[in-house]
């Protein structure tokens, strides 16, 4: 059978100017599917004309499976190539998948939308996808594919859920099934790896623990080692680890930058996502990372407030950042910091002192957000009894920037207008520009990345704070 796997246009476009990242998830599953004819396309690579485009690949490719993944801001964008899909290829079964499906399945299936859906794939898609690909292609029920939400007769099933894949088992993902990759950083040739997936912290505002649990689980050394040696192979020259937590488990971390020195690895660029209490953990680590060639690290700090910390869940105290991004800098690491406003308590003066403690933190670009209402996350709970949530519904907003949400002192247009007057304050500071090594790594990136600076500007006064660019 021919399939066709759609990962959706939409970006956070805050950092469009210098990064287009792939998506890792499709290529995994791709990898694990094996005896039919598969084919991928990443749509964020477009800008323009998304609809033609769309009909123009289902055209050519024809596929008799079609499967979208989607985040929660999104889904209007799966719903829309679903339409699609309808009208082009109108005999091939749709499917839907990613953090969306997994968390509001349920709703989704009951919903008007949920009818462009054949299935919902709902967590890790590496077993369920190719097992539901072969009961499509025998025509057996799929009563016994864990993890599956299906329409039967008319009416809604689904299946107890998948437990927990082991990684060892997992095929490398399928890279070549891509269509197009224009994936870069910095200027740079750049794809995506993981060595673990989940976390076992407790942050009330985000939805890995709802996805996959409170747990962690680790890739094989050697398995993650074969996949750097394939890209490297194939010119890539740097890789951004999407880890969920990747220094959680700090002897694996210690033990994967040791694997990367020892096969002569180190000669590409590594960017990760990290907590500011997992680079605390071993006074070694930032000097290994360094040597094994992670050159920036995008530190999860969030506040440096007391209070803030305790309502997000997070287990850092006041002062831990400062050290972590020292840390981390003094071995000639980059770091992007990211904060968030916006909190339940949050006064106009606690914005104004989360913007000064970015410049204050040392890190290079400083990455503030505004409090999310994630679906299904305690965080969106806790709002919801306080009656903060100004936006319930429309998930195309909850891109992590747009305020979605007022405190017990602002109002809604009161925190997006704090937010852009503190962001010139912060983003238009020379000292800041000169200071950071982002603004320094690159002279022909600093025309977009001034461009990002006015982009934030009228995204605020808009509202729409960067929303994605792509058109339809």
């Amino acid at each position: 059978m021919r399939i066709l796997l759609f990962a959706m246009p939409d970006t956070v476009s805050a950092l469009d100017a210098v990064t287009a990242l792939p998506n890792l998830g499709l290529a995994s599953i791709a990898g694990s599917v094996t005896g039919h004819d598969v084919s991928m396309i990443d749509l964020a690579f477009y800008r323009r004309d998304i609809s033609a485009r769309v009909r123009s690949i289902a055209i050519r490719e024809k596929p008799d499976i079609v499967g979208l993944s989607a985040m929660s801001f999104q889904y209007a964008s799966a719903c829309r190539v679903a339409r699609i899909i309808r009208e082009t290829a109108p005999r091939a079964s749709i499917v839907l998948g990613g953090y969306h499906a997994t968390l509001m399945h349920d709703e989704i299936a009951e919903s008007t939308e949920g009818k462009l859906f054949d299935h919902i794939v709902r967590g890790e898609g590496e077993r369920a996808f190719p097992a539901l690909v072969d009961a499509i292609g025998s025509g057996r029920g799929f009563s016994r594919i864990p993890g599956l939400t299906y329409r039967h007769t008319g009416v809604i099933r689904s299946n107890p859920p998948a437990p927990p894949l082991a990684l060892s088992k997992i095929a490398l993902p399928r890279r070549i099934a891509r269509l197009i990759d224009r994936s870069r950083f910095l200027g740079m040739r750049f794809d995506c790896a993981e060595t673990s997936r989940g976390c076992t912290m407790g942050c009330r505002f985000c939805s890995i623990t709802e996805m996959y649990g409170r747990s962690i689980r680790h890739f094989p050394i050697p398995r993650i080692i074969a996949d750097l040696a394939e890209l490297r192979h194939s010119g890539v020259k740097g890789v951004f680890f999407v880890d969920d937590n990747i220094t959680l488990n700090t002897a694996h971390c210690i033990a994967l930058c040791r694997a990367i020195i020892a096969e002569g690895l180190d000669t590409l660029t590594y960017i990760t996502q990290a907590s500011v209490r997992g680079i605390l953990a071993d006074e070694t680590l930032p000097p290994l990372l360094a040597q094994a060639g992670f050159r920036w690290v995008f530190l999860g700090i969030e506040s440096d407030t007391a209070k803030n910390l305790r309502s997000l869940g997070k287990p850092s105290a006041p002062g831990d950042a400062r050290e972590a991004v020292s840390r981390l800098r003094k071995n000639g690491i980059g770091v992007f910091g990211g904060f968030i406003v916006g909190n339940p308590d949050d006064t106009r003066s606690d914005i104004t002192r989360a913007f000064q403690s970015a410049r204050t933190t040392g890190v290079d670009h400083p990455i503030m957000q505004c409090l999310t209402p994630y679906p299904k996350t305690r965080t969106r709970d806790d709002l919801m009894r306080e009656g903060l949530i100004t936006n319930k519904n429309d998930f195309s907003r909850y891109n992590g920037f747009m305020a979605n949400v007022r405190t017990h002192h602002l109002t809604n247009e009161a925190l997006t207008r704090a937010m852009l007057i503190e962001g010139i304050k912060l983003y238009f500071d020379p000292l800041h520009i000169l200071r950071s090594r982002f603004w320094r790594y690159h002279p022909s990136l600093w025309l977009p990345l001034f461009m990002n600076n006015f982009r934030y500007v009228f995204g605020a006064i808009r509202g729409r704070l960067f929303a994605s660019r792509h058109s339809w």
